[in-house]
């Protein structure tokens, strides 16, 4: 009697053995990919699309020199601090084929990352452009991080449940601080009319409504930034003009820090350097004019 099922013939393998393609599928399915926060699972999978560009490549095939090649590729498209997060990523996963014997040695060894240089801090002239000429959804993100100064992971992960028409509760996924904000009139009112239209668990959403992936956010955002002539700016540029700007209406610094919730005051101090320097330089010369008796 035949059977009405038919006959399971085994998949084949995407790729071949000992492959790049089937070494990051390995490394996706092991235990210690899924100790990895998902923020960093995230960006690890943004980085790892360069090896998997050319997955039947063996892995023991794969030298030093190659490494340095992609690192230089990636710095030259996308800038020094893509070329840095390749290095991580890759690291993690040639460390984690030494461990599990696909290779003998990793070929990410003595590899400097290269500099990076600061994020530019923005102003509010280009806050107040980038609110006027940027399209939705990336509009948003502006906005939200502006008003509330947070980093781009966790301006990403904001949930609709942390906003109850007043303050914005959630915990930082970087230092696990617990947050309160206040909402401003004008960040409440961009809340407001979000929310009656979200079809996501979180605040922002990316233009397929889907949650942003904070590595596809910067660089969406870096490159529609270039476009309405505020380019070299990026995400994390607007968490230093909150700071500035508070430490400009006289915030102190423990004040500044209980926004942007920064457990060290030093970081603090260092965005809002120029801001605190200005003041001091203009208290010394309103009590120079003071003291000063200049005759003809």
């Amino acid at each position: 009697m035949p059977s009405r099922y038919k006959a399971r013939r085994p998949r084949k393998p995407r790729f071949g053995a000992e492959t790049v393609g089937a070494l990051i599928l390995a490394y996706k399915a092991s235990p210690e990919w899924h100790r990895l926060a998902a923020s960093t699972q995230a960006n690890y999978k943004v980085y790892l699309k360069v090896l998997e560009a050319d997955p039947a490549t063996l892995v023991a095939d794969i030298t030093r020199r190659d490494v340095l090649a992609v690192r230089d590729a990636v710095a030259q498209a996308r800038g020094n601090g893509a070329a840095t997060g390749f290095l991580r990523a890759a690291s993690a996963l040639f460390s984690w084929a030494v461990d599990r014997e696909w290779i003998d040695t990793t070929p990410v060894v003595r590899i400097k990352a290269l500099p990076r240089g600061a994020f530019p801090a923005w102003n509010e002239h280009q806050v107040a452009a980038a609110v006027c000429k940027l399209r939705e959804p990336l509009r948003r993100a502006v906005v939200l991080a502006a008003h509330t100064g947070q980093r781009r992971g966790d301006l990403c992960a904001l949930r609709w449940d942390a906003y109850d028409g007043h303050k914005l509760r959630f915990t930082q996924q970087k230092t696990g601080q617990a947050m309160v904000l206040t909402v401003s009139p004008t960040l409440r009112a961009e809340l407001d009319a979000w929310r009656r239209e979200a079809t996501t668990l979180t605040i922002l959403h990316d233009a397929r409504g889907q949650p942003w992936k904070a590595p596809r956010l910067t660089e969406q955002l870096r490159r529609a930034l270039a476009k309405i002539g505020l380019a070299g700016l990026g995400i994390h540029g607007i968490r230093k003009y909150v700071a500035a700007s508070l430490a400009a209406d006289g915030a102190t610094t423990h004040e500044i820090a209980a926004v942007t919730g920064h457990k060290t005051l030093g970081m603090v101090q260092h965005y809002t350097e120029s801001v605190n320097r200005e003041k001091l330089a203009e208290r010394a010369v309103n009590r120079g004019s003071q003291r000063s008796k200049i005759t003809p």
